[in-house]
């Protein structure tokens, strides 16, 4: 059903031209109040007995219109008329001709009317032979390019969005700018957003090998940026790593991961550190969202995994540790290691265990941990008295700070000890960050 939603003056012949040229089935008019309300011009009684009302110039049934009035002076109280009006037409092709009326009357319906995809704002139009008004009967219906005062305003609310690095939230305003009605000015940078947004919201959720194919489409399908040619191999190198931890497990099983990987790791004892870095990237988003919680969580799983990562270059996994490995410690240590093997027979060490064992097994980074344990033993309470840990409390912004400093302090003086990590040219200072501009523009 079409349905027409007009602003009253004091004039009907505007009104009906654009009557009897869009044909609705259905008509609201918004009128002003008050003594000289304009809604005689609709039914009347008109003023002046030579001039016939809307009704009697269009011959609309008057069972199929609906009459409001609001105060002529206020655009407030008219935009949310209007809107209320005009959210009730879900479903029906809605047309908004806010040609006549007071200003407040005419811009309170026009912005309103900017508010719905299926509501499309009318203007009529026509030659003027003077600044009093445009003439009736040479007037025409003007549909007004509503798409780009939507996209000027929705671009606004995208780049927010990506300044604070929520991709998701980023590519669903170029949705729904996109719903409106795109504008062929504006299709390729919806086209690059899009594109772009959902290689960068998979990349945040850890789906490297996803985002590495919509970043790879992105590239083939511009002019070369450079910037988004570097993210692509890096998230494809992240791919790869990733792949090559999971090789031969259940989880690569599971996960489908075995095929569709587009980066071999040539050397993955010395690029093993990169999703390290990346996850300490993810915590700082988190942070910046003000998710202390959840970024220390992340933060506590890169350290983690940077032990875990040097371990397994010797051969050992943390989930099953065997006593060939304890037997080149200590007494002292071998013993206290023993005692956590479990009835299965499985030796499961975490975070701290494995430091402590890479201390044991003479290795640069078991030494840096000599020197740092303390304060990060300090820093990770703040993760396990946590919500998402075993406690209650709140992690606040100082908590993660420290925390965040205690861990880049600490992996960065490994990545200097390490002869296999130190021969990387990237390292957690110079680990690039995800977007937060529009930098897939060229």
């Amino acid at each position: 059903m079409n349905i027409l939603v007009m602003s009253v003056g004091g004039d009907a012949k505007p009104l009906a031209l654009s009557i009897n040229e869009m044909k609705p089935d259905f008509i609201h008019f918004i009128c002003s109040s008050g003594q000289q309300s304009s809604r005689t011009t609709i039914e009347g009684p008109s003023k002046d007995k030579n001039q016939p009302t809307v009704l009697e110039l269009t011959g609309f049934p008057k069972e199929r219109i609906s009459i409001v009035e609001a105060d002529p002076d206020d655009p407030d109280e008219v935009y949310r008329l209007a809107r209320d009006i005009i959210a009730g037409c879900d479903g029906h092709q809605v047309y908004a001709d806010y040609t006549a009326g007071t200003k407040s009357l005419s811009s309170g319906l026009f912005l309103a009317a900017l508010e719905f995809d299926y509501c499309q704002p009318i203007l009529m139009k026509g030659p003027r032979a003077d600044l009093v008004k445009v003439t009736g009967d040479r007037s025409r219906v003007y549909r007004i390019n509503r798409y780009n005062i939507v996209f000027a305003r929705f671009r606004k609310t995208f780049e927010d969005l990506l300044g604070r690095q929520e991709y998701g939230g980023a590519r669903d305003i170029v949705r729904m700018i996109s719903r409106i009605g795109a504008d062929k000015y504006h299709e390729v940078f919806l086209d690059r957003a899009l594109l772009a947004m959902n290689a960068f919201d998979l990349w945040d959720r850890f789906e490297y090998s996803r985002a590495w194919e919509e970043l790879d489409y992105f590239v083939r399908s511009y002019r070369r940026n450079q910037q988004m040619i570097e993210y692509k191999i890096t998230a494809g190198r992240l791919a790869g790593i990733v792949h090559w931890l999971k090789k031969g497990t259940a989880d690569a099983v599971s996960s489908g991961d075995e095929a569709n990987v587009p980066y071999t790791v040539a050397d993955p004892w010395k690029e093993a550190p990169l999703p390290v870095y990346d996850l300490i990237r993810n915590a700082e988003r988190r942070a910046r969202m003000e998710r202390y919680d959840d970024a220390v969580s992340r933060l506590y799983r890169a350290a983690e995994l940077y032990a875990q990562f040097a371990l397994r270059r010797l051969g050992i996994f943390t989930a099953d540790v065997m006593k060939e490995t304890l037997a080149r410690l200590s007494a002292e240590q071998r013993e206290r290691l023993e005692r956590k093997r479990g009835e299965d027979g499985r030796l499961a060490i975490g975070l701290f265990e494995s430091y402590e064992l890479l201390g044991g097994l003479g290795e640069p980074i078991g030494r840096v941990w000599g020197k740092h344990k303390a304060r990060i033993n300090d820093v990770i309470q703040y993760r396990n008295l946590s919500w998402l840990a075993h406690g209650y409390r709140p992690v606040t912004r100082q908590d993660y700070e420290r925390f965040r400093a205690a861990l880049t302090d600490f992996i960065g003086e490994c990545d200097e000890a390490d002869p296999h990590f130190s021969k990387n040219k990237v390292r957690l200072n110079t680990y690039p960050d995800l977007p937060n501009t529009v930098c897939f523009m060229d």
